[in-house]
């Protein structure tokens, strides 16, 4: 069994979404002040590595504590779309040539490589996105989430969000700033990106990896 790691550092710094606030960490106490160590954070739910649950973009929406925890896990799928690039739009008949793996996924995981760009200034500007179509398509499997390398599901600039206000209106989940997807590619694995139980939760950084090599599986 092997554990990929798919999340961005959390640290003093990182990259934030434009117009909001990045994480702060800072010691509360120390091993030589106090003889043990604890760190205070001050955190955005959709600060990183991170999910939206159906409440971030919908009033009376689940939430992460309404949500059953299995919901946060189950088999993934890679969907490689590295060949689009800066501004690039995503559509649904390049997703259609994995249909055969959608059926029996759980997740699906939209692999740009514009995690390169994590802690730079490209990052948040023109980066690919799905188009309406091929989020419609995505929403037509039985799905419990949809996840992407980019900082969001829509362009940063959109005013609508027609792509979170449709997947979440189905009731899944999307984790954003995901890494690394690419030694998932053509892998049977297991996606987990669990969030800490939130009362209300809209969203939270998530640990997310992929378990590959898991026997019976």
């Amino acid at each position: 069994m092997e554990i990929i790691d798919l999340s961005h550092l959390m640290e003093n710094g990182m990259p934030a979404y434009p117009g909001e606030e990045s994480p702060v960490f800072g010691f509360k106490n120390t091993h030589k002040e106090s003889g043990y160590q604890v760190i205070r954070f001050t955190s955005l739910t959709h600060s990183g590595t991170h999910l939206d649950t159906p409440a971030h973009f919908f009033s009376g929406g689940l939430t992460i504590d309404k949500m059953p925890v299995n919901h946060f896990a189950g088999k993934g799928v890679v969907i490689d779309c590295s060949s689009f690039g800066q501004k690039a739009v995503i559509p649904a008949l390049h997703l259609q040539s994995f249909n055969n793996e959608l059926l029996t996924a759980e997740f699906a995981l939209i692999y740009t490589g514009w995690d390169k760009f994590w802690k730079t200034d490209q990052y948040y500007v023109d980066f690919p996105v799905l188009s309406v179509d091929a989020a419609i398509f995505l929403s037509g499997f039985n799905l419990k989430g949809i996840g992407v390398d980019v900082p969001s599901i829509d362009p940063v600039a959109s005013p609508d969000y027609p792509n979170h206000n449709l997947i979440l209106g189905k009731g899944l989940i999307i984790i954003e700033n995901l890494t690394k997807l690419h030694h998932l590619s053509d892998r049977n694995f297991y996606f987990s990106a669990l969030p800490l139980k939130i009362k209300n939760g809209d969203g939270c950084p998530v640990r997310a990896v992929g378990i590959t090599d898991i026997p019976g599986f």
